[in-house]
């Protein structure tokens, strides 16, 4: 069964926002043959922010279904402005990429129809090509049955039963996936903003760093963590930043600027194999043991 994974974007300036009635669902082609050009590389290239002036609920190739935006969202993806492509239907995108198979990214999307239509009670008379709206020719292999498959044939898809009982959560082959919890489990403070549906640009970054209180944030990964950290553990944001209250410095603390010293006082291996890899990870590149990126470290 093919689950709908949400890798969901904040609404942002490439959307109208929501308020998309759901009458209509469009069907896109993603055009975009390079190998690797699957669901997760679109739904990741509307995560980071898409360069195109363009937007997309869903992405479906052979082996999953992404969400990007909630159904409600009023994507840029049609063509026709203000008209009801983009103001009233829910944009999918099937995967091209010539590593996959076209004709299963094909079935998979009919299943998501299936779905859809279901849900927001939308007639097969209203699963539309991207045609419809602009006169561009996409769904361009569907048109044209190019790859062994036509419209016809995907309607006949959708229309088609599996002749089971499927349970609540379950519409034709697409599984609606709960997850057991709400909270993002990674290390990655984009990932998790991303979660929450919270702007992950660089400058929203910085932005967030100083309302937390996190200093000389530099985008390196102990940053980035420590901004993490500060969002995921509740802690307030900042109004000032306070001034630290000296600490006494423990009597078996090392007081010195050896960084070799420093790590067999903590009985850390100090070679410099490992002292390369603390650097990458505490975010200092082309480490080459230099005292300059000793102090650093």
């Amino acid at each position: 069964m093919v689950s709908i994974k949400k890798q969901l974007v904040a609404v942002r300036s490439l959307t109208s926002g929501v308020g998309n009635p759901c009458n209509y669902i469009t069907i896109h082609e993603t055009a975009n043959t390079v190998k690797g050009a699957n669901a997760q590389s679109h739904a990741n290239l509307q995560s980071k922010g898409n360069s195109r002036l363009a937007s997309w609920h869903y992405q479906v190739d052979d082996k999953e279904i992404i969400q990007s935006f909630l159904d409600n969202v009023q994507c840029w993806h049609a063509g026709d402005g203000q008209g009801k492509g983009n103001m009233e239907s829910i944009a999918i995108e099937i995967c091209v990429n010539s590593d996959g198979n076209f004709k299963k990214a094909v079935k998979n999307a009919a299943e998501l129809v299936k779905y859809l239509m279901k849900q927001h009670s939308i007639p097969i008379g209203n699963v539309v090509q991207h045609n419809r709206w602009s006169g561009k020719d996409c769904p361009q292999n569907l048109r044209h049955g190019s790859k062994g498959i036509d419209w016809n044939d995907f309607i006949g898809l959708v229309k088609g039963s599996t002749g089971v009982h499927v349970p609540t959560q379950e519409v034709g082959s697409v599984v609606v996936t709960k997850p057991s919890s709400t909270e993002y489990k990674g290390n990655s403070i984009v990932d998790y903003l991303n979660s929450k549906g919270i702007d992950s640009s660089t400058t929203n970054r910085k932005k967030l760093a100083k309302e937390y209180g996190i200093s000389g944030y530099d985008l390196s990964i102990a940053k980035n963590l420590e901004l993490l950290n500060a969002m995921r553990n509740g802690k307030k944001p900042a109004t000032s930043t306070p001034t630290p209250s000296p600490e006494k410095p423990k009597t078996n603390e090392y007081k010195g600027n050896s960084i070799v010293d420093y790590l067999n006082s903590k009985k850390i291996d100090a070679s410099f194999a490992n002292r390369k890899k603390l650097a990458n990870q505490y975010g200092i590149k082309n480490y080459t043991g230099t005292s300059a990126q000793n102090t650093q470290l």
